[in-house]
């Protein structure tokens, strides 16, 4: 009875899964929507498997980003030796004002080999159109 018991459980425990992937569903692409960006985050809030990575400069970081983001400023003569440094075993989400910064960004990581990188179609701007929370 008890192994029974153990199975069932069991197979609820997997019937779980895809339902957590209807409410939450996993990233679809390299260019995200504000919206599934937002969710995503959301749903991994204190995962350190997943980092926000603002690319804008640090006044524009320090006067307003978004929740728990890592800023590494994209105009910095570093920035490409920083980007080097990070852990490639974490997923990604890069953002800043619109997209150009934030798509270089991503082809940066892609040539450097980052499987798990995406951003923020629309960046800050488009986050904050949407009236999502930001930090000040």
């Amino acid at each position: 009875m008890t192994k029974f018991l153990i199975a069932i459980s069991f197979l609820l425990a997997l019937l779980s899964v895809p339902a957590c992937d209807y409410f939450f569903p996993p990233l679809k692409g390299d260019k995200i929507p504000v919206n599934e960006a937002y969710n995503y985050l959301k749903k991994h809030s204190g995962d350190k498997d997943v980092v926000l990575l603002d690319v804008r400069t640090k006044e524009e970081y320090d006067r307003s980003h978004l929740q728990n983001a890592v800023n590494i400023d994209y105009s910095s003569t570093d920035f490409p030796d920083n980007i080097e440094k990070l852990d490639k075993n974490l997923r990604y989400i890069i953002y800043e004002n619109s997209d150009k910064k934030s798509s270089n960004t991503f082809m940066l990581m892609k040539e450097l080999r980052f499987p798990n990188a995406h951003y923020i179609i629309g960046g800050f701007d488009e986050w904050k159109k949407e009236n999502l929370p930001v930090k000040f």
